[in-house]
């Protein structure tokens, strides 16, 4: 600011009105900040900078109002919306099927674990959670009805990923009809025979596990 007054009158101080614990203005009219500032906690102030001359008896001031953007750098790592997602998955399913999703644009997800990359897929930009192959209960073995595995979140720049815990646990479905171990069954009773003999026994049997 400058002000035409000679002498004392034309001189000009500088304050803050507002936001003076967290900026400061020296005698020239340089405004710096007085402590670090974080962007997650908030993006703009608006300080009033006041002007004032140097008379002693009736100085005049006037004000301006000046917009400060803080920027954002990366300064902290993703964060998923929960430590750890468990997914029950039917057996049979088709590729592809989408089981879980965290959402957002500036962060890329992928899977960690390399094992769980033949089996499963993960969304970059969308986070969602798809299987690559058709699996079925009965062909698995009794330890690879249950998968867990690490995916992890990139935000891009330097800070470590956000880590998530997936487990996939594949149920059984009944997709097996019973079936009679013959076609045709016959039997003979007596035309005196008394309630409860045995005609003959059919069996049948079913795929399913019990």
């Amino acid at each position: 600011a400058t002000d035409p007054d000679a002498g004392v009158n034309g001189q000009v101080r500088y304050r803050l009105v507002n936001h003076a614990n967290l900026f400061r203005v020296n005698s020239n009219g340089t405004i710096s900040t007085a402590v670090p500032l974080d962007r997650e906690v908030r993006g703009q102030y608006d300080l009033i900078v006041e002007a004032e001359d140097g008379a002693v008896e009736d100085p005049r001031r006037t004000t301006l109002t000046l917009s400060v953007t803080v920027l954002d750098v990366d300064d902290n790592s993703p964060v998923f919306s929960q430590l750890s997602y468990t997914v029950n998955l039917p057996e049979n399913s088709p590729k592809k099927t989408a089981k879980d999703a965290d959402l957002d644009s500036n962060i890329t997800f992928r899977i960690r674990t390399p094992e769980a990359k033949q089996l499963f897929d993960v969304n970059p930009v969308t986070g969602e959670l798809s299987v690559l192959q058709t699996l079925d209960f009965e062909t698995l073995a009794a330890s690879d009805h249950t998968y867990t595995f690490m995916v992890e979140a990139h935000s891009g720049g330097s800070m470590p990923p956000g880590m998530a815990t997936v487990t996939v646990k594949i149920t059984d479905m009944n997709d097996y009809s019973p079936v009679f171990s013959q076609a045709l069954y016959r039997g003979m009773v007596a035309p005196n025979a008394v309630k409860g003999t045995v005609v003959t026994t059919v069996q049948a049997e079913d795929l399913d596990p019990p």
